[in-house]
C-alpha cells in the first residue's frame, strides 16, 4: 500500500470495509503511513500497521529487471512501453546487446527467456521482510499494485510458497509499465480489455484472472451522498449563476506544460472568446506542484483546488473520503472537463459529463515522441478516442470551439461516453470494492460473512 491512487481504491472503498468486517480475519496493512492518524483511520481489533521494507533488491536483480524490460518490449512490440524506452539513453546499444547475448530470434525462444529470467530472479531476491512472515503467518498476500518500486514482500512470499493476489491499478498498465516484476498467482482486474491485454501481451491464462470493475469509481454509483450544486459552488467560492469549465493537470513529467495551457485558457476566456461568461477551476494532479500555478492565485473567474491532503507515499498523497466526494462533486457539476489523456477522462464520462482533451504543448511545440500528441496513440488512450466519447484539441482554437460546442449543448457525444463507461469501468454498481473483498475470502478458502 505505497501510494495514495492505492489508498483511494482499497482503504476507502468496501475492499477495506468488508475484509475488515470478517471478525476470523487478521489483517496487515504495510505502507509507509505509519503515523497515528493513519492507525486511527483504519483502527480496528483485527488490524496490524506496519512500515513496508523500502531495502533495495540488489544490483543483480535490478540488472534481471532490465533485461526483461528489453526482451519484453521486444515481444509485444507495444508503442506505449516501447516509446518509452527509446526515450531512455543508451536504449540503442542496450537493445543490441541483449538481443546479441540472448539469441532471441522467435517469439517461444522469447517466451523461454523470459521463464529463465524470472527463476534467478527468485533465486537472487534478497526476500527482506521475511521476519513478518514468521510474526503473521499470511495465508494469502495482496499486493494492491503490480507495478511498486520496491518488492521486497512479494519476493519473500514466493520464498515462502505464500500465494500472492495483485490488483491492477490502473488501465494504462498492462501495456505502458512492462513485464510484471514479480508474477502472482492471481491478479483483478478493472475491466474485459485488461482481461484481454493480459492474455495477450503477459501470456496469463483466464484462470489466474478476475474482473471485479473499479473501485475507486464506486462512488460515482453514491450520488445521492454528494453535496448539492449550491453548496458545492459555495464551499469552493463558485458562483452558481455561471457554467464551470474544469482543467484537471497532469504529473509534472506527462504534461510539464499544464500552466501554459491554463494560462491560455483563462486569458481567452477573459477576452471573452466563449460567447458566455464561464468560470475556471484547476485541480492539481497529487504530484503536481502549486508552484508552477502561483501566478493564477487571486485571479477573478479561476479557482486552484489541491487534492486533499499530502502524504509520504509514492504520489505525495493521502486522499480523504471528502476529497474522493469533491472530486466526483467536481466531475457532476462541471459544464466541461478539460485535460490531457488523463484518467479523470473517465471520471467525467462516468457523470456522463463532456471532456476536451488537449493534444498541443503549450507555446511550444515539442517533436512527437517528446509531444503529448503521442498520448493519443498510446494504446489504452486509442481506446477511450475510438468511442468518440472525446474531442480533442490540437490548437488553443480548437480548445476554445470544443468547450463552445458544449456548452451550447452537453448531450453531444454522450453515447461515446455511455462507450467508454462500459468498456473502462465495466460494471458502474457500486460493488467492485466488494467483489474484490469477497474474491479474496474465497481465495483463502472461506466464505464472507453475510451482512444481517
Amino acid at each position: 500500500m505505497d501510494s495514495g491512487a492505492a489508498i483511494r481504491n482499497i482503504i476507502r472503498t468496501d475492499v477495506f470495509a468488508v475484509l475488515k468486517a470478517q471478525p476470523w480475519l487478521r489483517i496487515v496493512i504495510f505502507g509507509p503511513l505509519v503515523d497515528n492518524e493513519f492507525r486511527t483511520e483504519v483502527t480496528a481489533p483485527n488490524v496490524f500497521i506496519e512500515k513496508l521494507p523500502q531495502r533495495r533488491e540488489g544490483v543483480v536483480l535490478e540488472l534481471l529487471e532490465s533485461i526483461k524490460k528489453e526482451i519484453w518490449a521486444d515481444k509485444v512490440r507495444l508503442f506505449t512501453f516501447g516509446s518509452k524506452r527509446l526515450l531512455k539513453r543508451g536504449w540503442i546499444i542496450r537493445n543490441f546487446f541483449i538481443r546479441t547475448v540472448c539469441r532471441i530470434n522467435s517469439p517461444e525462444r522469447l517466451r523461454m527467456t523470459l521463464a529463465k529470467i524470472h527463476k534467478l530472479e527468485k533465486r537472487f531476491a534478497p526476500g527482506h521482510g521475511a521476519e513478518f512472515f514468521d510474526r503473521y503467518q499470511p495465508d494469502l498476500l495482496f499486493t494492491t499494485t503490480l507495478y511498486s518500486p520496491v518488492h521486497n514482500l512479494e519476493w519473500a512470499a514466493k520464498q515462502r510458497g505464500i500465494p500472492c493476489a495483485a490488483f491492477v491499478l490502473s488501465w494504462d498498465n498492462p501495456t505502458s509499465k512492462g513485464p510484471f516484476p514479480v508474477r502472482p498467482e492471481k491478479i483483478i482486474l478493472w475491466n474485459q480489455i485488461l482481461f484481454e491485454e493480459l492474455i495477450a501481451h503477459h501470456d496469463c491464462t483466464s484462470e489466474e484472472l478476475y474482473v471485479s470493475g473499479v473501485p475507486q469509481f464506486d462512488i460515482y454509483a453514491q450520488q445521492g451522498h454528494y453535496r448539492g450544486r449550491e453548496e458545492f459552488f459555495k464551499r469552493w467560492n463558485l458562483d452558481p449563476s455561471l457554467p464551470l469549465v474544469t482543467y484537471t493537470t497532469g504529473t509534472p513529467g506527462t504534461s510539464p506544460f499544464d500552466d501554459e495551457v491554463v494560462e491560455i485558457l483563462y486569458k481567452r476566456i477573459q477576452e471573452g472568446a466563449l460567447r458566455q461568461k464561464v468560470q475556471l477551476l484547476v485541480r492539481l494532479h497529487p504530484k503536481d506542484k502549486i508552484k508552477f500555478y502561483s501566478r493564477f492565485e487571486g485571479l477573478p473567474g479561476l479557482v486552484l483546488q489541491l487534492p486533499g491532503r499530502a502524504g509520504i507515499t509514492a504520489d505525495s498523497w493521502n486522499p480523504t473520503y471528502d476529497d474522493m466526494f469533491g472530486l466526483a462533486e467536481l466531475m457532476k457539476y462541471s459544464a466541461v472537463v478539460v485535460n490531457v489523456a488523463s484518467t479523470t477522462t473517465i471520471d467525467a464520462a462516468a457523470l456522463d459529463t463532456p471532456i476536451v482533451n488537449i493534444a498541443f504543448d503549450g507555446y511550444v511545440t515539442k517533436p512527437y515522441l517528446e509531444s503529448c500528441v503521442r498520448y493519443y496513440d498510446y494504446e489504452h488512450y486509442k481506446r477511450i478516442v475510438n468511442t468518440g466519447g472525446v474531442r480533442i484539441a490540437r490548437n488553443p482554437d480548437e480548445m476554445i470551439q470544443a468547450i463552445q460546442v458544449y456548452l451550447d449543448n452537453r448531450s453531444l457525444e454522450s453515447e461515446g461516453r455511455r462507450r467508454i463507461r462500459d468498456e473502462q469501468c465495466w460494471k458502474l454498481d457500486g460493488n467492485s470494492g466488494r467483489r474484490i473483498a469477497e474474491y479474496l475470502i474465497r481465495l483463502m478458502g472461506e466464505e464472507p460473512l453475510k451482512e444481517s
